[in-house]
């Protein structure tokens, strides 16, 4: 048996920790002298306390790893929350990348280095396109907002458009306009499908005209969504610096996408502008 001090400096935590753990249940001593009060732990419990500080670092929160080090949660459910938990890790990841990215070429503005590589934008028009569509509330733009909201609709719509004896095309669109009422601060997302003429509306859907556009600026970003943002950057200052002014609301055609790994997507960015 280990005293509570022995047991914290072997297990290389803090006695406040240990206290706190059998508190909350998660890590009861083997035993407390009823007149002392003094926890006592066994040597077993090691691997218990490794399990909790193993999933602590992972970032789950101190309920979830009770129920995973307590077995009350099986090895199929166990591998769904990792794989989620994966998921969430490197899209933070994609978005830590992307502010990396964005303050490399702040400095090198201020330098006065030209960017690392410039787009390649080509203008051209957009045909009408009629779309079976789907929407949900963003919190707000940029991708950290609107990815964890649009991307879940992608994949429900195409079920529902199947159950509807609908077969889309390979490619899709997004679409995204601001809130005005309330706080003025979401973003309501539209995942689209281009489907013909003769398409009605169904379960878990709607019809909507997408019109034609007379010209538009465009751009093909290649990978993560994280890194989107500074792709639309890139062609919104080519807008600017050539003379355009922007013309409605934007659109974003994935030319590859599902079931690909992001890092493989290919996104065309398209903006309508006018030549003022």
């Amino acid at each position: 048996m280990f005293n509570i001090g022995e047991f914290a400096s072997i297990g290389r935590v803090s006695v406040r920790m240990l206290r706190h753990y059998d508190e909350i249940g998660l890590l009861p001593p083997a035993m407390v002298d009823s007149h002392s009060g003094y926890r006592s732990y066994e040597g077993k419990q090691f691997a218990v306390l490794g399990a909790i500080l193993a999933f602590k670092d992972l970032g789950f929160r101190l309920d979830e790893v009770a129920l995973i080090v307590q077995g009350e949660i099986d090895d199929d459910v166990l591998r769904e929350i990792l794989t989620a938990r994966r998921t969430e890790l490197a899209r933070q990841l994609d978005l830590d990348a992307a502010r990396l990215l964005r303050i490399d070429t702040r400095l090198r503005h201020l330098k006065g280095e030209p960017p690392m590589s410039p787009i390649t934008t080509e203008l051209k028009p957009l045909p009408a396109e009629i779309v079976a569509q789907a929407s949900a509330i963003a919190p707000g733009f940029g991708p950290e907002n609107i990815t964890p909201v649009i991307g879940p609709l992608f994949g429900p719509l195409a079920r529902d458009l199947a159950t509807a004896g609908v077969r889309p095309g390979s490619q899709s669109i997004a679409m995204y306009e601001a809130i005005e009422s309330g706080d003025g601060e979401g973003a309501r997302v539209y995942a689209a499908f281009p489907v013909g003429a003769e398409v009605s509306a169904g379960k878990g859907f709607t019809l909507s005209n997408v019109p034609a556009v007379a010209l538009a600026a465009t751009t093909v970003h290649y990978g993560s969504m994280a890194t989107i943002g500074e792709s639309w950057q890139a062609l919104h200052a080519w807008i600017d610096d050539h003379g355009y002014e922007l013309a409605g609301v934007c659109r974003e055609l994935y030319i590859l996408s599902e079931p690909e790994p992001q890092e493989n997507w290919v996104t065309e960015l398209q903006q309508p502008v006018t030549r003022p």
